[in-house]
């Protein structure tokens, strides 16, 4: 989005036009053979040209980010200073005013921004009033009004149509204003004295998502308005209003009550026209992700690829950009598997044509093959291919779990030849195979892949088996708590399970290409808090049995993962359980039945539906009950999720801020609370958390612990469940 006196030079954005349904929502029937209609609206030839752009960010400084404040009355104070730090090798300053507990942070690496209370936009407080989906739209109609001059670009090809008007006087619902609405429910355990007490549905919090639209006719002839998309392809709001502010402001801006966080990771940055490009025959696209999808489930049955969207891409606040090209966005893809439904993470596939005409480069490794072997320690010949794309290129060689290998810039298109040698990957069991990938991106900052999966010889793994008791359909009784509180100096831990690549491994390269960096941007960041991995299991080492309780025949207690406090998988889900990329240990699918947790504190399922709590009774989030043995919170999604990268982000809103060095405790989000931020922030879907609470133990209000404190005691025995969640 841009607020820059240069924008007449910019490709124009058009921000919700009220009087512009013109392509979204109410897009007439295709009138012709040639014309195809997306999942999202626009409707565009088969066989026509649209722009890719070069995306230019601000230069980001702490008096920028100050005066950004001024946007928000209620967080801006002359005398506050803006306190720099790092995120992503970019600076990041952050406006936090401790006489509200509002915070306000702009990005470097963008200009984005989001600014928010942490407690009254991301907790779980009751009491308080939400508009409804009316009001909420014209709230946040208003507040974009009261800003047309700052935040939202004054020119009159980037303003938005009769919005002034609109919201004060003759507002009507506007279907382009995406409204949600934050829930709690919960359940008491079971007793031996009665039936289970429920609790209503309480309505926390209202949001509201503005798409942004990008006038790709402007240049490219007859193209129509198009949506970006992706996590820093939208601005979103949140409000809500406390019952007794008791003098504290309730609003972050005196002009829009109950304004509570607003998300504009767009903000600053401006495209300009690079040239016109073919675009893909949809039908193509989706021929492709079927091919992807019987390689990676040949027994899959009812595969459902919907019509794809039609979208530009754009990355979160915090991750530079350097292109902004079309993409067919496949949401909601479902097969069955197994006798189980899944749902797949959303797919993203460039748009635009490859090859000679095209965009990008192309990408082959050409030795060694896929599914080839290798020896362990000994040489490799890596050998790769660029063609196509705009030289001069950079490259990096890659594990599949992202370490690099080797990188370069300025290489021209040819061979790139690399020898090394690959290290014996760690199994559970049969030879585990290791991916080597290459990307490349040319000097228009377009990225391709290509990757290969390897096999070393036969390694032998023998894990022990605790047996805890035998198995039952009760649960199963947690390890008593320690007789005396944990010594300072305690060592905190944590495991992290993925699947980028399922089976057959290697053909068509990476099945999820989000879920690596989003798996190791959240191993990374606790390590880098003093937090120690106890394991990292992907893709042929990611067992159903690593979360089965050892008692039902599983080993989540001696290799799977009741091992760490904090877990987190990536990958696809769906309703009550998670897909791991591994079929050759019982099954690929694991139900949230079988799982009894004792050691881990807080589990993050960043896949599709995993905790979804909507739908017929019993939800599928209730699978989960018989987890707390111990456990204290399940993070996940109610709805699908885009395929990105999460974790890092997660992490760096759980942290502890500081000032100057000083810690602000006020200042750290609870962990349920940063979960939820960061699906927010990222448009990543909508969250949905489970907590267990008995007297005493409340996890809602669990922050991550320090290096010296002491873990959280057991939420057991489990009084009530509490389950949050976003509608969809």
């Amino acid at each position: 989005m841009v607020g820059l006196s240069s924008a007449r030079r910019i490709t124009h954005l058009i921000l919700i036009p009220i009087l512009l349904a013109l392509s979204l929502g109410s897009a007439s029937p295709a009138t012709s053979q040639s014309i195809y209609t997306y999942a999202n609206g626009v409707q565009l030839s088969i066989a026509a040209q649209l722009p890719v752009f070069h995306v230019i960010s601000p230069m980001v400084t702490a008096k920028g980010a100050q005066v950004l404040t001024q946007n928000f009355s209620n967080i801006y104070a002359r005398t506050l200073t803006p306190q720099p730090d790092t995120t992503n090798g970019h600076a990041r300053f952050s406006i936090l005013n401790q006489t509200n507990d509002t915070i306000l942070e702009q990005f470097g690496a963008t200009g984005g921004f989001y600014a928010y209370n942490p407690d009254r936009a991301f907790g779980n407080s009751m009491g308080g009033t939400t508009p409804n989906a009316a009001d909420a739209q014209m709230l946040a109609c208003r507040f974009l009004s009261n800003h047309q001059s700052s935040l939202v670009s004054s020119e009159a090809d980037l303003s938005i149509p009769g919005l002034s008007v609109q919201c004060d006087h003759n507002f009507t619902s506007n279907p382009l204003y995406k409204v949600s609405t934050e829930w709690l429910t919960g359940q008491s355990a079971p007793t031996a004295n009665g039936p289970n007490a429920s609790m209503a549905p309480v309505p926390l919090r209202v949001m509201v998502t503005v798409p942004i639209m990008l006038d790709a006719g402007m240049s490219s002839k007859g193209a129509p308005a198009i949506p970006l998309a992706g996590p820093g392809g939208h601005i979103s709001m949140i409000f809500y209003k406390p019952p007794s502010p008791n003098a504290i402001p309730d609003t972050l801006d005196a002009n829009t009550p109950g304004l509570q966080a607003v998300a504009m990771p767009s903000f600053g940055r401006s495209f300009t026209f690079n040239r016109n490009v073919p675009t893909l025959d949809p039908a193509v696209g989706q021929t492709q992700i079927l091919a992807q999808i019987k390689a990676a489930y040949p027994d899959a049955k009812n595969i459902n690829i919907p019509t794809p969207a039609l979208e530009y891409y754009l990355s979160d606040a915090s991750t530079p950009q350097l292109a902004l090209e079309p993409d067919f966005n496949f949401s909601g893809v479902t097969l069955v598997t197994g006798g189980h439904t899944l749902t797949l993470k959303d797919i993203t596939i460039p748009a635009i044509l490859p090859g000679p005409g095209g965009l990008g480069p192309t990408v082959d490794i050409l030795s060694p093959t896929n599914g080839s072997f290798y020896f362990p320690g000994r040489l490799v010949t890596l050998q790769g291919k660029i063609s196509n794309g705009k030289p001069p290129f950079s490259y990096d060689w890659q594990f599949e779990d992202g370490t690099s290998l080797k990188s370069g810039t300025g290489v021209p298109a040819g061979l790139l030849v690399f020898v090394t040698s690959l290290p014996v990957p760690t199994s559970k069991g049969k030879p585990s195979s290791v991916a080597v990938r290459l990307l490349v991106t040319d000097s228009d900052g377009i990225t391709r892949q290509d990757e290969v999966s390897l096999s070393p010889p036969l390694q032998i793994f023998l894990p022990s088996i605790l047996n805890r008791k035998a198995a039952t359909n009760n649960p199963v009784a947690p390890l008593m708590e320690p007789a005396a509180p944990a010594m300072p100096n305690f060592v905190h831990t944590f495991g992290v399970e993925y699947g980028s690549d399922y089976p057959p491994y290697g053909p068509g390269g990476t099945d999820l290409p989000g879920v690596p960096p989003d798996a190791n941007g959240f191993s990374s960041g606790l390590w880098s808090l003093g937090y120690s991995r106890v394991f990292n299991w992907y893709n042929a080492n990611a067992w159903e049995k690593d979360w089965r309780d050892c008692a039902l025949g599983g080993g989540d207690c001696s290799y799977g993962v009741d091992r760490a406090e904090f877990v987190y998988y990536s990958g696809h889900g769906n309703d009550g359980g998670i897909a791991v990329p591994s079929n050759s240990h019982d099954s690929s699918w694991f139900d949230g039945t079988n799982a009894r947790y004792q050691t881990a504190r807080w589990v993050g399922f960043s896949s599709c539906l995993t905790l979804r709590a909507q739908g017929t009774a019993p939800t599928p989030i209730t699978h989960w009950f018989n987890a707390f043995q111990g456990v204290h919170m399940l993070l996940g999604f109610n709805s699908t999720m885009a395929d990105i990268a999460f974790g890092g982000p997660l992490v760096d809103n759980m942290r502890m801020p500081t000032f100057i060095g000083i810690p602000l405790p006020w200042a750290q989000r609870t962990i349920a609370g940063a979960w939820v931020q960061t699906a927010f922030e990222m448009n990543a879907g909508k969250p949905a958390y489970i907590y267990a609470w008995r007297t005493g133990v409340d996890p809602s209000t669990d922050k991550l612990p320090q290096v010296t404190d002491p873990s959280p005691p057991r939420p057991y025995p489990v009084q009530w469940y509490y389950w949050v969640w976003w509608d969809v």
